[in-house]
């Protein structure tokens, strides 16, 4: 079991519980799209301590994504 780091995680454990964050630590996630949402939900979720991320954008970038 993954110790849980409560200095980094201390909103999240004071939602969700040691055992919730705990199970988000050993977790992964598919991400498809990364248009404006795809990447503000990228970014949340990373930071919400999963394990691993595995992010897919079928579109070319153009652009228009680098700001």
């Amino acid at each position: 079991t993954a110790e849980v780091d409560e200095k980094l995680y201390s909103r999240q454990l004071y939602v969700m519980g040691h055992e919730a964050q705990r199970r988000m630590m050993s977790s992964s996630a598919l991400l498809i799209g990364l248009s404006g949402l795809g990447a503000e939900v990228a970014k949340n979720i990373i930071l919400a301590g999963i394990a691993s991320v595995t992010l897919c954008d079928p579109e070319p970038a153009n652009s228009f994504d680098l700001g």
